[in-house]
């Protein structure tokens, strides 16, 4: 596929491969950009579910346009197989950099930051993601994270009226009682297949945030969570088991860790 054209891209490099498909980096001969390619597996261009999750992996996302939102610039067919033409990152999965261990608290403050600020945009037009876990999320060089992978979304009304101007999100629907996620980072809702919103996407975000700072995965049980930064309580209220004890909105759990921020700098200046 190497130097060969897919579509109206120049394919220029394999990034990766998975279960779905294969991501490309490829050059836009139309727009003359470069983007990352995602092409389903041939093997699964006839299969009903997949192309379903594929297509809503583009309508899910296609239309925020956010700083910590990968950007899906259009979607399209090539032989017969859909493709996604995204926004190029330069940077690693979450996942690539557990495998190095914990991150610096500093790093996973901006981290809860970011993506709490991208959640604001997605559940405020309805849009849940149901997937969030490291392999999800992306670190730039530059230390800007973005939100991956929306094939799993659920659309539900939003939270507040929309404007002329806000982008339109397609309405899809799930089996009743299809369990759909990803176990460990999964709320409780989620895994009794209950009706969701978007405090079981928050929950996600602290069992992430916790096994970052700290290379393990949460235990509930009561148990006090100790996290620098002032990060413990904040995570801690992601990850209660009853959805009614967490933070109601992305919100409110952003304005927690500003707060963690700001206590951070003030440590910071009484340290000089």
């Amino acid at each position: 596929m190497i130097g060969k054209m897919a579509a109206h891209f120049l394919i220029l490099e394999e990034l990766g491969r998975g279960s779905m498909g294969i991501v490309f980096k490829a050059q836009d001969t139309l727009r003359g950009r470069i983007v990352a390619l995602k092409v389903i597996a041939e093997k699964l261009a006839d299969d009903p579910q997949m192309l379903r999750r594929f297509e809503l992996e583009g309508a899910a996302a296609s239309g925020l346009l956010h700083p910590n939102i990968c950007t899906v610039y259009e979607s399209g067919e090539w032989l017969g197989r859909p493709y996604l033409s995204l926004e190029y990152l330069n940077g690693h999965t979450l996942d690539h950099h557990l495998a190095q261990g914990p991150l610096p608290a500093a790093t996973v403050l901006n981290i809860a930051l970011g993506v709490t600020r991208a959640l604001e945009a997605t559940h405020a037009i309805g849009v849940i993601h149901r997937d969030l876990k490291p392999a999800n999320l992306f670190l730039t060089n530059d230390g800007q994270v973005k939100v991956l992978d929306f094939g799993l979304a659920k659309v539900r009304m939003p939270e507040r009226p929309l404007g002329p101007d806000a982008p339109t999100a397609i309405m899809y629907t799930t089996s009743r009682g299809l369990l759909i996620g990803t176990l460990p980072y999964m709320s409780l809702e989620q895994v009794r297949c209950e009706q969701l919103d978007g405090r079981s996407d928050l929950y996600s975000l602290g069992v992430v945030l916790y096994e970052l700072a700290t290379g393990d995965l949460p235990v509930q049980g009561g148990h006090m969570i100790e996290l620098p930064l002032g990060m413990g309580p904040v995570v801690a209220k992601l990850i209660a088991v009853d959805r009614a004890a967490r933070y109601q909105t992305a919100r409110g759990a952003r304005e927690a860790f500003e707060e963690c921020t700001s206590g951070r700098k003030a440590f910071e200046h009484h340290a000089l």
